[in-house]
């Protein structure tokens, strides 16, 4: 059980945090106008240009310490020390940054050749962060034309020419707090910061000086790609270079913004996520990590802007992650398809590897902020202060490497890595709409229909749309008994109703001016007729069906392995060239079903303004979402119980709520992604199919004759003799008739 919250430390915390936030706010707009800020500009494959100025956001340096301060007189700004030269203090004054002059521009790692890697990566002149994280294998559409982006860097251009930046895994800033002397802070995002390795690829090197020009400390950081997988390690280290001892803290971005989806289906559905080991106690192996309880809506953790812009928000940790003793293991960002995921380096062979970020003492939210909906947010990692022990003694290094998963949010590939399955960055994929029907979308529940989905993918069919299609028939198989029973109860109830329908139609009328009376004279036809009240629990059992059609549409809402695949064996891209506006036709299940694409490219759309708020932008006519009117209109007009309705209002109000179905359902679902609407179309079809296989049952058997009906529910009576009823339904249904018995007594409503 968590320890008891600490009321001290809970108010401490966040008074030190808003000074800070205040403080750090104040310092970065104290260069900048109040004028409006344009929305960034970006290139034609979709990235922000590379910053051209030394500016970004979430870090500001300490003016009143020196910040990027001159050396002192005699000092050469930019000279080296002497090879293998130590100071033996750290003269006072303000220190800096050494300035490199011109350095070539950031490497490129990997390649977009074919077979070459799986990803490809330019880095960033803003703090030697990522330029552009580009996927190999995934594009934007079936063409194949441009590859997806799952990180990238951002730049807003400010009045005063210098451009804010924002780089994922980007150097910040270092805070310097010499021994016994004054706390400094250094922006790092300039490049002119950082030299790169002549010898070592992607490898570079930045160093403090002290007022002397004597190099104090001495950062490196080298990115290595993961060809095989497409994730990227950072390697970084901080070493003392002077003879006193030094504490520092350490500043970087860590995953960005994922790109927005571009189909509006669905709504927002960016989140950011962690990962986290559980407290000694509650697990003393700290080997298993936990991620589905830190699950937050992007709009959540970007929160409201306030009046000096939004300011700096702690993520992690938060009041209950303290008090219930949570470790941080990654931090990640996702959209639908993709994910980042800073992590950090481990050996997953070793005996007891650290799971954890164990220099991370904060992960701060920032924002790029260029106006309503254009808000860039970044996650900032902010170090505990790192004691270094002076040069030449153990303890004067610090290491501060970590990894970044960026790709596709498929189980199957995150888990192909060791390291990456041993942290547990596969709680990255989250097959949930959240909301109010979060909390009945079981995640074991979701686990059994993908694995049954992949089954009949992998091993029956090889086709993603028949797969999902016989996935419905084995679902509604498996629910079958619960359907009969419910429809059964549901349709002998509705007939029981209709046929009272005119006697007690005139007990309202007799009793209009008295409801007690009413109720009782009610309850008392009830009775000669042979209705229970528990009629109304035929209903019940489909109720308790529907977490597992929500866990079905969510399964196949976010199930990356339906993207890009074309129903029925790519039939219709076979039959036809690329030029055909009919060419997109089901060629891609996790996208609407592109009967005719008549804007011709992703990027242009219609929007209808009427119908915007309900169908979005529109770019083809989709023939599903009509095909799906028609199958429930069948299902309405001629599946649909006789109406239980005893007024004419309650009758128009059950016409207008079929109608409703038969025509704003296909509206909402117009741009719905083709694997969802064969998935509503198929279990509509099967549902019609059955409930007509089982109106058929029950005319065969006469379970809806009146007389038979009566007959029966005295044979019960006789039979039950006092005894208590047996099953779950036989018991509600004696609940309900002691209540109404009771209530009969009582006199009472």
């Amino acid at each position: 059980m968590p320890k008891a919250p600490n009321t001290a430390l809970r108010l401490a915390v966040p008074l030190i945090v808003l000074a800070l936030g205040l403080g750090l706010v104040w310092l970065f707009f104290r260069s900048s106008s109040n004028k409006p800020s344009p929305a960034p500009v970006k290139q034609a494959d979709g990235t922000i240009p590379a910053p051209a100025a030394d500016q970004a956001p979430g870090v500001q340096p300490g003016a009143a310490q020196g910040g990027d301060a001159q050396p002192a007189a005699g000092a050469t700004p930019g000279a080296e020390p002497a090879a293998g030269q130590t100071a033996t203090g750290i003269a006072a004054g303000p220190m800096a940054l050494a300035d490199w002059g011109a350095v070539p521009p950031p490497p490129t790692l990997g390649s977009e050749l074919p077979g070459t890697s799986k990803v490809q990566v330019r880095l960033s002149r803003a703090g030697v962060g990522v330029g552009t994280f580009w996927l190999n294998e995934s594009f934007l559409t079936i063409r194949r034309e441009q590859r997806v982006v799952v990180q990238a860097e951002h730049r807003l251009a400010q009045p005063t020419g210098a451009d804010a930046v924002l780089a994922p895994m980007a150097a910040l800033a270092i805070e310097v707090t010499p021994s016994g002397g004054a706390t400094q802070t250094l922006a790092l995002f300039d490049e002119k910061h950082w030299k790169p390795d002549p010898v070592t690829p992607a490898a570079f090197v930045a160093e403090v000086r002290d007022s002397a020009g004597n190099a104090v400390l001495r950062i490196h950081r080298r990115y290595a790609l993961r060809a095989d997988l497409g994730g990227l390690d950072v390697h970084q280290r901080i070493e003392n270079l002077s003879g006193s001892a030094v504490s520092c803290r350490w500043f970087q971005v860590g995953p960005v913004d994922m790109p927005v989806d571009d189909a509006g289906y669905g709504g927002e559905k960016r989140r950011v996520r962690f990962g986290y080991l559980l407290s000694p106690e509650m697990d003393p192996t700290r080997s298993v990590v936990v991620s589905d309880g830190m699950i937050l809506p992007r709009a959540k953790v970007l929160g409201e802007r306030g009046a000096a812009g939004f300011g700096e928000v702690a993520a992690w940790p938060t009041a209950d992650t303290t008090s219930g003793k949570y470790s941080l293991t990654w931090v990640g960002v996702t959209n639908r398809y993709f994910g980042a995921a800073v992590h950090p380096l481990i050996d997953p062979g070793a005996k007891q590897p650290q799971k954890t970020l164990a220099w991370v003492d904060r992960v701060t939210r920032i924002v790029l902020d260029a106006g309503p909906g254009h808000e860039v947010m970044a996650l900032r990692l902010d170090s505990k202060p790192l004691a270094l022990a002076p040069a030449g003694q153990a303890g004067a290094g610090v290491d501060l490497s970590t990894g970044l998963y960026a790709g596709p949010l498929d189980k199957a590939t995150i888990r192909s890595d060791a390291s990456l399955d041993s942290l547990g960055v596969a709680g990255l994929v989250y097959y949930n709409f959240g909301g109010m029907c979060g909390f009945c979308t079981f995640a074991w529940l979701t686990g059994i229909l993908y694995g049954i989905l992949h089954f009949l993918h992998d091993s029956v069919f090889r086709d993603w749309a028949l797969a999902i299609i016989f996935l419905v028939v084995i679902v509604r198989g498996c629910l079958h008994p619960v359907t009969r029973w419910s429809q059964i109860k549901t349709a002998r109830f509705g007939k029981q109703m209709q046929a009272v329908g005119p006697k007690q139609k005139a007990l309202q009328e007799k009793f209009r001016d008295d409801p007690m009376k009413l109720q009782q004279e009610t309850r008392k036809l009830w009775a000669e007729e042979g209705i229970s009240p528990a009629g109304f629990l035929g209903c019940l059992p489909m109720f308790l069906q529907t977490p597992v059609w929500i866990a079905l549409y969510a399964t196949l809402y976010f199930a990356f392995e339906l993207r890009h695949q074309g129903a029925f064996y790519g039939v219709f891209q076979s039959l036809q060239g690329q030029g055909s506006p009919f060419w997109w036709f089901l060629g891609d299940l996790a996208e609407p079903d592109r009967f005719w694409y008549f804007a011709g490219s992703p990027d242009k759309y219609i929007s209808i303004p009427v119908l915007s708020g309900l169908m979005g932008k529109i770019g083809s006519v989709n023939v599903l979402p009509l095909i799906l009117g028609v199958v429930f209109f069948i299902q309405q007009k001629y599946m649909t119980p006789a109406t239980q309705a005893t007024t004419p209002e309650q009758e128009m109000q059950m016409k207008m709520m079929k109608w409703m179905t038969v025509f704003m359902f296909p509206l909402l679902m117009y741009n719905a992604p083709a694997g969802l609407s064969i998935y509503f179309i198929a279990n509509s079809t099967l549902g019609i199919i059955e409930s007509k296989w089982i109106r058929r049952q029950m005319e065969k058997h006469g379970m809806l004759d009146l007389d038979k009906m009566r007959a029966e529910r005295q044979k019960q009576r006789s039979a039950k003799g006092g005894k208590a009823p047996s099953g779950f339904m036989s018991k509600l249904t004696a609940m309900a008739e002691e209540a109404q018995k009771r209530q009969s007594g009582k006199g009472g409503r």
